[in-house]
């Protein structure tokens, strides 16, 4: 599974929206926004930031640090790397953040080793 589509896993989770039709040139404000109630993962009390980006950069950290083959420290990404501080707005922008976080030793997934 790619970087992308692993990405996209979380944000699903994080927020409610169905993987498949998250736009990736969309700003995470307004994923955040138009799922705030969403029945499935509903939000309208949490703000994006900082509450909504510390709970997605804990889910993010969970996903990379899982065995396999592309693992990733997230632990450089913080809240004040998200706008309006930040460089990370739009799905891409987190993924790219995420493919330019330091590479994790591989781990063989269980019963594979």
């Amino acid at each position: 599974m790619s970087i992308r589509d692993r990405v996209n896993l979380v944000l699903a989770c994080w927020c409610g929206a169905d993987p498949d039709s998250i736009d990736q040139a969309m700003s995470l404000t307004d994923l955040w926004e138009s799922t705030a109630n969403n029945a499935s993962s509903p939000h309208s009390a949490i703000p994006f930031q900082p509450e909504g980006v510390e709970d997605l950069l804990v889910r993010l950290g969970k996903e990379f640090k899982k065995p396999g083959r592309v693992r990733k420290d997230t632990s450089g990404l913080t809240p004040a790397c998200f706008k309006p501080n930040g460089d990370i707005d739009s799905v891409n922008d987190l993924v790219r953040a995420i493919v330019v976080c330091p590479n994790l030793p591989p781990m063989p997934a269980k019963g594979t080793a």
